[in-house]
């Protein structure tokens, strides 16, 4: 996240897990409920744009309301309810203005009868908002198969969730057309910024609880801000089987130490969290290196069985904020190929902060680096305590890792790897490890020679179902070498699984890269 800034907030806007390295977070939940809330004395509403009226009660479709924004009035503050809004268009912008009684009677937002409902931002209510969605310091809420589209103004923002609160969804929701302009060839400055959906824990008291689930979120143009955004007192969350794309910047981002958040320094990020199963691609910032998936200053983090690709980088663990530490990430069991630059950066840029306590493990990276020229698939910034165990790692050139010059990498190791490269031989592939002790490795046995590290790591083809760009298919054959050939004492962390969402080891050993097979 680079200087995003929240402007505009109106005046009615008011006023867990361990912490270690591995962390199961929430548990995908069912997203409607709806099997839970027809045995509970749940209020319902319906909303028809045609032929509703606000001066109707809205409790059946004969007595539809004709706005959205009529149905959240009606809703108490910690009693359940479900507006069903029938499909079309709504010119409006929400204020959402009460919280659910529990998880089991939230307030939900859904459309009626699958009905195509889009929140329209053109020529819309309430145009002072910034928001689609406003939404402050409430809990117990859902909002699912909603569409926000075509917001775009100076700090512009799909779903806006901002203070302290718990147990949220966002589910089967389309959000697109979110920007600070109009222009997708327009170069932003630090102060051009629209956010299509965004969490902001503002208090000392955490936003937490939170379930982001088969959302799609496309064609934004978000200047220096990200296309989902999870930052500062932020914690228990699950993001998972989002389609995320064709965004100006980043893609999905979980960040913190950004004062403008508000939050007490000692919880000011994002934390104790799972990012699964999403696919994320062509997110690219036309001014800086950007990320699909990105950690800046959060911690305990898990990013698994993603699929990243056609990106600025693919996935990226950082600290853009001076004297901070990124802490407890771990990059596993994900497809990364065809990025613009590096498949992973792993450190910060910040001359006195670091990534620590990490890991980089069974990820397939595939012809990274497109952009060509010096770089690899794995590039190293300011980190410490890192280990990248168990991945494939098959270079476009000979250069497969890169720690870069100017950064500080220490306390490292490798193991069970997989290299590939263009040349073809391990007699001919390049470890640039210049900012540890200025020296290029031309080999990957005077790597091993030389650094004490990769002792166990292999070289040769990994034998992939297609290994053809742009559309390859990642999987392992069954005369593949990485299978079964990983670190044999490999033991998976509770709830960790393969790309396809399948038991991490099978027969007994753990196959090297994002994918389990079952040969």
């Amino acid at each position: 996240m680079k200087n995003l800034f929240l402007l505009g907030i109106l005046a009615f806007l008011l006023t867990a897990c361990s912490k270690n390295n591995e962390i199961n977070g929430l548990s995908a939940k069912n997203e409607k409920e709806s099997s839970a809330q027809n045995l509970l004395a749940i209020t319902s509403f319906y909303v028809n744009g045609s032929s509703g009226n606000d001066a109707n009660a809205g409790t059946s479709p004969a007595l539809a309301l004709k706005t959205i924004q009529a149905a959240l009035w009606k809703t108490t503050d910690g009693a359940g309810a479900t507006i069903y809004v029938a499909g079309g268009t709504y010119k409006e912008r929400l204020y959402w203005s009460n919280s659910g009684a529990s998880s089991a009677e939230p307030i939900t937002l859904t459309n009626y009868n699958n009905g195509v409902v889009i929140l329209d931002g053109v020529n819309a209510t309430n145009s002072a908002q910034n928001e689609m969605i406003a939404i402050a310091s409430k809990s117990h809420i859902r909002i699912d198969h909603i569409s926000i589209a075509n917001n775009y103004r100076s700090n512009a923002k799909g779903i806006y969730m901002v203070g302290s609160g718990t147990d949220v969804h966002f589910t089967f929701c389309k959000i697109y057309n979110i920007g600070w302009t109009t222009n997708s060839s327009a170069v932003p400055s630090s102060t051009d910024n629209a956010s299509p959906l965004i969490v902001v824990g503002s208090t000392g008291t955490s936003y937490n609880e939170i379930y982001i689930g088969s959302n799609e979120i496309y064609n934004c143009n978000t200047g220096y801000s990200e296309g989902l955004t999870l930052t500062g007192n932020v914690e228990n969350f699950l993001v998972e089987c989002n389609v995320v794309h064709d965004i100006k910047n980043i893609g999905i981002d979980l960040s913190g130490n950004y004062s403008w958040t508000n939050a007490p320094a000692n919880v000011n990020f994002a934390r104790n969290g799972n990012v699964k199963n999403n696919t994320v691609y062509r997110c690219v910032s036309p001014v800086a290196t950007s990320a699909g998936i990105y950690v800046d200053g959060g911690k305990w983090i898990n990013i698994e069985g993603n699929t990243t690709y056609e990106n600025s980088t693919g996935i990226s663990a950082g600290c853009e904020n001076n004297n901070n530490n990124t802490e407890g990430i771990n990059i596993r069991s994900n497809f990364i190929y065809n990025n613009v630059e590096a498949g992973i950066i792993m450190g910060a840029n910040a001359p006195n902060s670091k990534v620590i306590n990490s890991t980089i493990t069974n990820n397939t990276l595939f012809k990274n680096f497109s952009k060509t020229g010096w770089g690899g698939e794995i590039h190293l910034q300011n980190t410490d305590q890192l280990s990248i165990r168990n991945n494939i790692i098959q270079s476009a050139s000979n250069i497969v890792i890169v720690a870069s010059a100017g950064y500080n990498a220490t306390n490292l190791s490798f193991n069970y790897n997989n290299y590939f490269s263009a040349s073809g031989s391990s007699a001919n592939i390049t470890f640039d490890w210049g900012s540890i002790n200025q020296t290029t490795y031309g080999s990957l046995a005077a790597f091993k020679t030389a650094t004490g590290l990769d002792a166990n790591s292999t070289y040769g083809t990994p034998s992939f179902v297609s290994a053809s760009l742009p559309n390859p298919n990642l999987h392992l054959t069954s005369a593949s070498l990485c299978v079964n050939t990983g670190f044999p004492s490999f033991v998976a962390q509770p709830g960790e699984l393969d790309i396809d969402k399948d038991a991490r080891v099978r027969n007994g050993r753990v196959d090297i890269g994002a994918d389990e097979t079952a040969y």
